[in-house]
C-alpha cells in the first residue's frame, strides 16, 4: 500500500452543485481510511477568483493527453465554450473567461494525472491507487 500522502489541486466553483458534490465526496473520502485510497490533501482553489495559469492549462491538458487525443480539450472546456482543437485556443479561451473551465477538475501534479469531475464520482478516480 502506498504510505505517500497525495497533494491534489481541486478546482471548484462554489456555484456548481456538481463541483460541491465533488468537494463533498473528496472530504468524505479525505476522512476515510478505505484501502483503495490514497491518503491525501486537498488544495481548493476557485479558479474564478484565481484563474488558471497558461502553464497551468497546458500542463493539465498534457496530463490528460490532448496532444494525443485532442478531443478531450473539448471536454476540459465548458459545452457553451467557444470551439478548440489546440491546447493554445483553450489557453486562449480560459485566459479572456476562466468561467469557460469545465468543473470540477481535480490534479494530481506529482502524479501527472487530472480528472474532469462529470460526473462528480469521477473525482475519487484520482485518489485510487
Amino acid at each position: 500500500m502506498n504510505t505517500t500522502t497525495k497533494n491534489i489541486t481541486f478546482f471548484h466553483n462554489p456555484k456548481c452543485s456538481t463541483s460541491r458534490n465533488a468537494q463533498t465526496l473528496l472530504a468524505a473520502a479525505s476522512t476515510t481510511s478505505q484501502s483503495t485510497l490514497s491518503p491525501f490533501t486537498i488544495e481548493t482553489v476557485e479558479y474564478l477568483k484565481t484563474p488558471l495559469t497558461r502553464d497551468q492549462v497546458r500542463e493539465i491538458l498534457t496530463f490528460l493527453d490532448a496532444e494525443e487525443h485532442p478531443e478531450v480539450i473539448k471536454d476540459f472546456l465548458r459545452k457553451d465554450a467557444p470551439k478548440a482543437v489546440t491546447i493554445e485556443e483553450a489557453q486562449e479561451i480560459l485566459e479572456n473567461d476562466p468561467a469557460m473551465l469545465q468543473r470540477p477538475l481535480v490534479v494530481d501534479w506529482n502524479a501527472k494525472k487530472a480528472v474532469i469531475g462529470r460526473p462528480a464520482e469521477a473525482v475519487l478516480e484520482i485518489i485510487k491507487d
